[in-house]
């Protein structure tokens, strides 16, 4: 692929694989409803089937015992069930949120009004770039494994991963790292100089795009993502939690937080 043009045709071909309609990114809606936290979805699956699906926990209900991210007591804490990007068949997870956090209008992440860049979501990583700058001819399948994708992740150019560390989130196994975005010129709505336009006049610094065509990719210079890349009962599920340069450590520990509170239901 050289040249806008084959963008279209490159989401088709991937929804094809999965099933699903590829969602045209020249659309200006898809731009204007971009989420500066954490991604841009290409093709929307309802996060409300998914809950539905769910059956026994509902959105917003309130926990009633014990302590949550960064200090809050759970009288403070909303229960929020979310959609994994990429996942189309049942399944999700729910995660403990304080206040000023909420459920992204796609319902596929949680993030703060007051901050551009802190967020929570889960993948389902389908193609990750070897160039996050120039992504359109370097995406491949990293392979489905968790060593596999944390192999692709260290291959990544530009980017700095930390070395990977074994980690348990919600009883599931897997691997833990962080990963940080350089020194870079940023403007607009997260547009990188230089960098690919994936068909909607912006310049993208991409991350991964999810099985269904969810795109992730960062926000400002210097943005970290934490991942937890874990089994997940025969899926291979990543939880994002960004951060950026002038995130603080209250910060960063609120997002901890409430990466420590995710459970998946659902799966297998």
């Amino acid at each position: 692929m050289t040249d806008d043009t084959k963008i279209p045709e490159f989401l088709q071909q991937m929804a094809d694989e999965v099933d699903v309609s590829a969602v045209d990114p020249r659309r200006p809606a898809e731009r204007a409803h971009r989420r500066r936290a954490v991604a841009k979805v290409l093709v929307f699956v309802v996060a409300a089937a998914a809950i539905v699906t769910a059956g026994a926990v509902g959105l917003g209900s309130v926990t009633t015992s014990g302590f949550g991210p960064a200090g809050h007591s759970s009288q403070s804490l909303k229960t929020v069930n979310v959609a994994v990007y990429g996942w189309g068949g049942p399944g999700g997870y729910s995660v403990q949120v304080p206040p000023g956090w909420n459920l992204d209008v796609n319902g596929h992440s949680v993030s703060t009004g007051t901050s551009g860049t802190l967020g929570v979501s889960v993948w389902n990583v389908k193609r990750v770039p070897q160039n996050p700058c120039q992504w359109k001819e370097t995406l491949r399948d990293p392979g489905p494994t968790v060593d596999d994708l944390v192999g692709a992740i260290e291959q990544t150019q530009l980017r700095t991963a930390t070395a990977p560390t074994n980690v348990v989130l919600d009883g599931f196994s897997g691997k833990y790292l962080e990963w940080s975005v350089p020194d870079w010129h940023v403007s607009g709505n997260a547009d990188f100089q230089g960098c690919d336009d994936p068909g909607n006049g912006h310049q993208d610094f991409v991350t991964w795009l999810s099985n269904l065509q969810g795109e992730a990719y960062a926000q400002v210079a210097h943005q970290v993502d934490m991942l937890w890349i874990l089994e997940v009962r025969g899926h291979r599920l990543v939880v994002d939690a960004t951060y950026g340069p002038n995130d603080s450590k209250a910060d960063r520990d609120q997002l901890t937080g409430i990466v420590e509170s995710l459970h998946f239901w659902q799966y297998g």
